[in-house]
């Protein structure tokens, strides 16, 4: 049965064109598709009334909602041409499905080749055959790659058709993308850590881009956290087995414990989000104190829409956003400019491990943690010498916990580092202002729960007008 649809022009058609793949970015396959069928239209005198391309879509990828397979469809529901026209079958359908949606359109299909008149049983029987061939062809295809690319994993050959940023398509070091990468797991690692969206800025500020040709996004960041090629290891998605990467092609950029610990802190990241939601946004989020009860501070708004803080548990109060940011940010440069600060806050020499080696070290154990722990459910297992090494884990991870407290580097000596001027003056304020004009919110964040404690106190029944008196802030170190 045909579907109603809006009354056709004849001489109207529509072109299509797919590609599997575009690794050049040249558009070359479907510019060579969309020439033959603008050849074919001008010899037979149609119109050409819209050009639906699918470029590097593959024939195995289904045609959901948002390609411009679905548009057309919409279009040829709409009455906006009368004939599909394409190169050959096998880029215009995929499966017989594809095919039976035509028909129930009622449009003609019509390839370079010739025209299959699909409101006869003959044109049918012709497209259906064509469909079926394309249909076995996709399959085998992607069953020939599965195989390829097992083969590629057990020889330790990466098997994306994709360079990896970082290095050639052939495998060789590109030494300003591999420092990039370096950077960008030290960042994320580092303490204090940037947050991946801060990783992704630099990066694209920088001018670098992703092995696709564009601009890092938060997902392409987190992706190469994630990828074990950059520490000498190809993965198998399905079951998650790691290969190493065998020969001198693609040398690892980083070592294996600093990307388990990346992964590691990506998946913990996962879980936080999970159960508290996003992120704070703000400066005094889940920092600054209620006065009344010492919950901490949510962001919200008011009934006139302006951006407020309130009590995170109870209503015991909401004060307008800006004045109270104003007034910390204040209090903050005031304090990174006056003359103890300097004493305060920079980090005492020490002779042992660094800093984000021990941090690299908990990732990874942590990461053993998580590894042996399901093992003491097989029954097969030597559930007390499992046991047993969990513990020592444990045992180690407490040990760098207390070492991390003891030797933190503070966000603000951090900041301070290089600033010459002397304490107290106006000079030196003015350089730690434009410092802190350059910084994220969670770096401005730390600086204000390493400086200061903001307590918001509740306003008298009746008071209306903003009472700075009200917010409190203390140092939080002498």
């Amino acid at each position: 049965m045909v579907e109603l649809v809006a009354l056709r022009k004849t001489n109207e058609v529509a072109a299509y064109v797919r590609a599997s793949m575009d690794r050049k970015g040249d558009r070359w396959t479907v510019d060579t598709q969309l020439r033959k069928i603008r050849a074919l239209a001008e010899a037979k005198d149609w119109n050409v009334v819209e050009v639906y391309e699918d470029n590097a879509v593959s024939a195995t990828k289904k045609r959901r909602a948002g390609t411009r397979w679905a548009e057309m469809l919409d279009d040829a529901r709409a009455g906006r041409f009368s004939m599909v026209v394409a190169v050959d079958m096998d880029r215009l359908l995929r499966s017989t499905k594809d095919l039976n949606t035509l028909i129930y359109l009622g449009l003609r299909v019509v390839t370079v080749d010739g025209e299959i008149d699909l409101s006869t049983a003959d044109g049918e029987f012709r497209a259906t055959m064509l469909a079926a061939l394309a249909r076995f062809e996709a399959r085998r295809k992607a069953e020939r790659q599965i195989r390829s690319n097992e083969r590629r994993r057990f020889e330790g050959i990466p098997t994306s058709a994709w360079k990896a940023f970082g290095w050639t398509r052939e495998g060789e070091l590109i030494p300003e993308e591999a420092d990039a990468v370096r950077r960008a797991f030290a960042a994320f690692l580092g303490e204090p850590s940037l947050s991946i969206r801060r990783i992704r800025e630099d990066l694209n500020g920088a001018g670098h881009l992703t092995a696709r040709g564009s601009e890092f996004s938060v997902d392409a960041v987190r992706y190469l956290l994630a990828n074990p090629l950059y520490a000498g290891y190809i993965k198998h998605y399905a079951s998650g087995e790691l290969y190493p990467v065998q020969g001198d092609a693609f040398p690892p950029i980083v070592g294996e414990q600093t990307w388990r610990a990346a992964v590691a802190k990506l998946e913990d990241n996962v879980r936080r989000s999970a159960r508290q939601g996003n992120q704070p946004k703000y400066l005094l989020s889940t920092i600054g104190l209620c006065g009344k009860c010492g919950a901490t501070l949510v962001s919200g708004t008011n009934s006139r829409k302006q951006p407020t803080y309130r009590c995170g548990e109870q209503f015991h109060l909401t004060r307008q956003r800006e004045p109270v940011d104003a007034m910390v940010t204040e209090a903050v440069l005031t304090r990174l400019s006056s003359v103890d600060v300097h004493n305060l806050v920079m980090p005492q020499e020490d002779d042992g491990p660094d800093h984000e080696e021990l941090l690299t070290e908990r990732n990874a154990l942590v990461e053993r943690v998580k590894e042996l722990s399901p093992l003491l459910r097989d029954i097969h297992q030597p559930v007390l010498e499992i046991t047993v090494a969990i513990n020592d884990v444990k045992a180690r991870i407490d040990e760098i916990d207390a070492e991390l407290v003891d030797r933190s580097v503070s966000v603000a000596a951090k900041l301070l580092a290089d600033v010459d001027e002397p304490v107290g003056t106006a000079e030196r304020r003015e350089v730690v202002e434009a410092k802190w004009k350059t910084l994220d919110v969670d770096r401005r964040r730390m600086l204000v729960d390493e400086l200061v404690t903001v307590t918001i106190e509740p306003i008298a029944p009746g008071h209306v007008k903003f009472d700075p008196d009200l917010i409190r802030i203390e140092p939080r170190r002498d």
